[in-house]
């Protein structure tokens, strides 16, 4: 008998310990699952804030690059008479879309298709745009020193493509703020 009991006792004290490390093991795998949720939760809550900041921050830079440029030559350029030149010197010498630039790694990470389509469109007319004025401004540098027919033509020509480049853009800029309200 003496045998049976401690055998009995042996398997109770295993049983025990089975059902035990199972217990403790189940117990284990639900907190780290629960710890992992939690992490990929506030990942996620992180990456969104991000984006909504970046929009934010988006917003901001485009509304006020539009400010500057129609307080400097947009409204100029509204009022341009067809078949005039634009003999205005726009003085740009630097990156204006710091950042867009320095955060177009995380427009794809906008969720709204819309969004992030209008805020690539808009940027590349703007940079465009950047990039016709600069061109405009050798034009009338070239006219200031030789105010030839030949040369008051090419700005004149150019007058027009700068002036639909900036009526396609300003829809642009209207749409991306209006998206940009709605987020």
């Amino acid at each position: 008998m003496e045998l049976s009991d401690a055998l009995v006792n042996s398997l109770t004290a295993l049983i025990s310990a089975v059902i035990g490390g199972g217990l403790t093991g189940y117990f284990t795998l639900k907190a780290t699952d629960k710890a992992i949720r939690d992490q990929n939760d506030k990942e996620i809550r992180r990456d969104e804030r991000e984006v909504e900041n970046l929009l934010d921050a988006l917003g901001v830079e485009i509304k006020t690059l539009w400010e500057f440029h129609m307080r400097r030559v947009g409204q100029r350029v509204e009022a341009l008479p067809d078949g005039q030149p634009l003999e205005f010197y726009y003085p740009l010498t630097q990156d204006y879309f710091t950042i867009y630039n320095s955060n177009a790694a995380l427009i794809g990470r906008i969720k709204d298709c819309n969004v992030s389509e209008a805020i690539v469109v808009c940027y590349n007319k703007c940079k465009k745009v950047v990039d016709g004025f600069k061109y405009n401004n050798e034009l009338v540098r070239e006219y200031r020193n030789d105010r030839s027919p030949p040369k008051i033509q090419a700005l004149t020509d150019y007058a027009r493509i700068i002036k639909e480049d900036h009526f396609e853009l300003k829809g642009y800029v209207e749409r991306l703020l209006e998206l940009l309200k709605q987020q």
